[in-house]
């Protein structure tokens, strides 16, 4: 049965709010593809499984169906021209290809599932000690079977593993010449270091050592979100970090390891003795360096839990002059509003209405933050990435809507 079929079908179910008919026709069609699809493909899936091998056939190995799916929200925009800068007196071209938070009602994910990697600036392995700080506010948020069953063995389970062995120091990992050292001086002790919440954390030394951008791209790509220290943010985004190796959905976060809007006495002190150090000394001032873990963390959970807009290019690359382009392009701005999981019992009913929230949401903040006014808004869809876009409600009435 086809996507514009269930649109049909569903007409005549249950709608969710009378004032959002088309958009309630839309999700409960998208979802029941979904599930259907995904059936037909555990299906297929276990037959395969059943049959032998064929030695000559290239499928050496059977790939289990997708089970979690992205659902999208489409904002047609009139132009490039359309569009401003969410803050004052910073012009949008600043916003080239950083990811902005929307805060949902409903969560996308949860702490745990995703594989985070978090590059520091040098050394990386001071860093990590400190940064593992945050772990403590992971307790009653991840559970440990549940995590340990998804992983295998994975690097939560390496982890426990090298917290039961012995510590070693800073002059024994130097000794010890079974250690490679990456960064080949003595500016970083370690080469990679992990903990509960970061499956990975890397120096900037440490990215530059990957060869050649297929290299840079393979390891980004095992990682579902990448976070980038702020003070080193700018520079990989310009040198390293490039588009030829980041895919739209794998935009780097900057995150801030404490709160510069608040006053810290215990950050004074340490800037003081950070400045009597003088030049030099990277892992001493790195040992006695701030960072506020449990702002690290907020900021992270706030990433895996909400969503997050890009802007297209074309809005942040163009300069004011380019005005044929800029006001003749139609864009588009797509934001993941919900992912459903499709092993698990679904409630279509919860699940539609948790979509709608997640639109509402996003749509608000859009017209807030970045559309200069909701009359450029041409048209909403709702789409997953290989599905066909589906239509929604216009701007006033997604806006209007109870959620």
């Amino acid at each position: 049965m086809s996507i514009l079929n269930l649109i049909e079908k569903s007409a005549g179910n249950a709608v969710v709010d009378k004032d959002l008919g088309t958009s309630n026709k839309s999700v409960v069609a998208l979802i029941n593809h979904l599930i259907l699809d995904y059936k037909k493909q555990v299906k297929e899936y276990k037959l395969k499984k059943q049959q032998p091998l064929d030695e000559d056939s290239n499928e050496k190995t059977i790939t289990p169906p997708k089970s979690v799916i992205s659902i999208s929200f489409i904002v047609n925009i009139q132009s490039a021209a359309s569009l401003k800068s969410p803050v004052k007196n910073i012009p949008l071209s600043k916003y080239h290809r950083i990811p902005m938070v929307i805060k949902l009602p409903n969560r996308i994910r949860k702490l745990g599932d995703d594989k985070i990697l978090f590059i520091v600036k040098d050394p990386g392995d001071v860093y990590t000690e400190k940064i593992s700080e945050c772990d403590k506010f992971l307790e009653g948020k991840l559970k440990p079977e549940e995590s340990a069953a998804a992983e295998g063995n994975g690097w939560r389970n390496k982890l426990a593993e090298k917290k039961n062995s012995k510590k070693r120091t800073f002059t024994q990992i130097n000794n010890n010449k079974s250690i490679i050292d990456m960064n080949k001086n003595n500016s970083t002790r370690l080469t990679e270091t992990s903990t509960q919440l970061f499956s990975r954390i890397y120096g900037v030394k440490q990215i530059r050592q990957l060869k050649n951008s297929s290299q840079l791209a393979k390891t980004l790509s095992s990682f579902d979100i990448i976070l980038l220290d702020h003070r080193v943010g700018d520079e990989l985004r310009s040198k390293i970090l490039t588009t030829n190796v980041i895919r739209h959905r794998k935009q780097p976060y900057t995150i801030k390891l404490y709160d510069s809007s608040k006053e810290n006495l215990e950050k004074k002190v340490i800037d003081s003795k950070r400045q009597k150090l003088g030049k030099g000394f990277k892992i001493e001032k790195a040992e006695i360096d701030f960072i506020d873990a449990e702002y690290v963390f907020q900021q992270a959970a706030s990433i895996v839990r909400n969503t997050s807009v890009v802007v297209p290019w074309i809005a942040t690359s163009l300069n004011k002059y380019d005005k044929d382009q800029r006001t003749n392009n139609t864009i588009s701005l797509d934001v993941v509003c919900f992912k459903l999981d499709l092993a698990s019992s679904i409630d279509i009913n919860e699940a539609t209405v948790c979509i709608l929230e997640n639109c509402k949401s996003i749509l608000q903040y859009l017209v807030k933050n970045l559309i200069k006014d909701k009359k450029y808004v041409l048209s909403n869809l709702i789409k997953t990435g290989e599905s066909q876009s589906l239509p929604m409600d216009s701007v006033e009435s997604i806006l209007n809507s109870y959620y």
